[in-house]
């Protein structure tokens, strides 16, 4: 594994906080198909050790290029900061495709928690980023989403830390509305895998099915398993009843990356 910083000393001269931002490269090379990681943690912290290098890890056994993102949290992590450090991290890895031999026409983004809403988010919102890097527009479109017990809606059911820090104390309707992801669905959304326990007290299960049900409507390709109990922050789930999700979330990327 190797990491990355993301923006160059004058960016992060003009804008501090970008010096938390880096990635961990897991690269298996092979011309393989690649997936950025954004680990949970309430927009707080990054939480890589559960939800970030165990994915890549895994992802690497699999053959599979993976890439872990450290984005913005915390008093820094206010709309739109994570998702331009995620529109940089595609950027980043596209650019570097040849040299790594990784395949990044099939990219595939993964969440969890606050990270499964930023990476859902930046989904619906990903055309606004197609900027400009080192002279070359790179597509940041994902692929496919793999969504772990997601935050999804910024409403009644959302996660009140990850809102606050992404949107700030006082935000109103407009702007919960527009990051509330199930309203931002529309048919052009990529294919989603996501899975949540139904035990889940931090992050209500229901946000998941809000989810399933906008991409239905939309007839987006997508899969949502709900495991009886486990709660949150599982990660790999070892002993729990959502042991074995990583094994779908794979079988439903192979499918999408295979047609």
């Amino acid at each position: 594994m190797e990491t990355y910083p993301l923006y160059t000393k004058r960016e992060i001269k003009v804008t501090p906080q970008k010096k938390q931002v880096k990635l961990d490269a897991y690269i298996v090379g092979n011309h393989a198909p690649c997936v950025l990681i954004l680990p949970g943690g309430a927009y707080t912290i990054v939480s890589d050790h559960n939800e970030g290098k165990p994915y890549a890890e895994e992802f690497n056994k699999r053959g599979y290029n993976a890439f872990v993102l450290w984005y913005r949290v915390k008093a820094a992590a206010r709309y739109p900061a994570p998702m331009e450090d995620t529109a940089r991290a595609i950027q980043f890895i596209k650019s570097r495709a040849a040299e790594w031999q990784i395949d990044t026409a099939h990219l595939a983004l993964m969440g969890s928690s606050a990270g499964g809403h930023l990476a859902a988010f930046f989904a619906a919102e990903h055309k606004r980023f197609d900027e400009s890097y080192n002279g070359t527009v790179y597509g940041v479109k994902p692929n496919a989403l793999l969504l772990c017990y997601p935050v999804i809606t910024m409403g009644a059911l959302t996660h009140k830390v990850s809102r606050r820090r992404l949107l700030g104390l006082f935000s109103g309707k407009p702007e919960q509305n527009s990051a509330s992801v199930e309203r931002r669905i529309t048919s052009e959304y990529p294919p989603t895998f996501i899975w949540h326990n139904q035990d889940d007290t931090s992050v209500p299960y229901q946000n998941s099915e809000l989810l399933a049900d906008a991409l239905e409507r939309n007839g987006v390709l997508h899969e949502l398993k709900l495991f009886p109990s486990g709660g949150h922050g599982i990660g790999l789930a070892e002993g729990t009843s959502a042991e074995g999700w990583f094994d779908m979330a794979f079988a439903f990327l192979q499918s999408v990356f295979s047609e």
